[in-house]
């Protein structure tokens, strides 16, 4: 089962191409250059309003998301598509065998959710914890997932007890 989002990347590079040109805007508003008959608004509002676009976009987490399931691993790549992620590239990629999955640990929340999962390390009897936060993904593609996960997790434990 392969899953992910790969039209939310035109909508944000739009998204960003609109907050520089309100960004170029706010400037000259506030240079000047324009005759004050021509502001529509205070400058202040514009600027206003770009602080809180620019809040609203990078807060949601990472919003690109692609998870395969497919073969023998699982791969979960997120990457942050905001105006900040170009002094902060915050791509996350992991690439792991199913038999290493343990659990997982799901929290939905309003405007972002976030998938913990737990893998099994052969260096240490400890558990390696990978958090993931997700935005724009719909509750039937999050079932989806966590159903697999969970068909995952089960054909673990029944190989684990079949072994011993």
């Amino acid at each position: 089962m392969k899953k992910n989002n790969k039209a939310i990347i035109s909508i944000f590079k739009i998204l960003n191409l609109l907050i520089i040109c309100l960004i170029i805007i706010n400037i000259i508003l506030f240079s000047n250059i324009l005759l004050d008959k021509y502001h529509l608004f205070p400058a202040y509002y514009l600027t206003i309003f770009i602080i809180l676009l620019i809040w609203i976009t990078s807060a949601n987490g990472n919003q690109f998301y692609d998870i395969d399931t497919k073969g023998e691993t699982i791969t979960f790549e997120t990457e942050r598509l905001d105006l900040l992620s170009i002094f902060n590239s915050n791509k996350k990629k992991i690439d792991l065998p199913k038999y290493k999955l343990i659990k997982y640990d799901y929290k939905g929340g309003l405007l972002s959710k976030q998938i913990t999962v737990f893998i099994k390390s052969k260096k240490s009897q400890n558990l390696t914890k990978v958090k993931f936060k997700l935005a724009f993904i719909s509750n039937k593609n999050i079932k989806l997932i966590l159903n697999k996960l969970d068909e995952i997790i089960e054909y673990n434990k029944l190989y684990e007890n079949r072994e011993v």
